[in-house]
């Protein structure tokens, strides 16, 4: 699978990781450490999915999805929102959209791939 890959993650550990892997894996990443990067970067690049810590220094990663949201040019892109925090606690912060998900921290490595390949049709990766 070939796919543009934007990580948004404020942890240099974490975002080295899965650029690590996801890079492996044949994808194309691209590195930011907060959600006004994630909402400029989404929209110069218009990544294939992004994966996205919630609580980020300068915007959360809820708030730079709200800001995508209204771009006709990054509103359809998939997003995989992750938190140290359960999902019961952040319920009310995370979208209810079909191209949205959430991971708790720390993430399986499987199981996120498992939920890009669920998500990139849907971003429209190119195989």
């Amino acid at each position: 699978m070939i796919a543009q890959i934007l990580i948004a993650d404020d942890n240099p550990d974490i975002t080295g990781l899965l650029n690590d892997y996801l890079s492996s894996k044949g994808n194309r990443v691209i590195v930011v450490s907060d959600g006004f990067q994630l909402a400029q970067k989404a929209s110069e690049h218009r990544p294939h999915l992004i994966i996205t810590d919630i609580q980020m220094p300068g915007a959360y990663g809820n708030s730079a999805y709200q800001v995508l949201q209204k771009d006709e040019a990054t509103k359809h892109i998939p997003v995989i929102f992750m938190s140290a925090h359960p999902y019961k606690k952040l319920e009310k912060l995370l979208p209810k959209d079909p191209k949205t998900r959430f991971m708790q921290k720390p993430v399986s490595l499987d199981a996120l791939y498992d939920l890009i390949k669920e998500l990139l049709p849907l971003g429209g990766y190119c195989p």
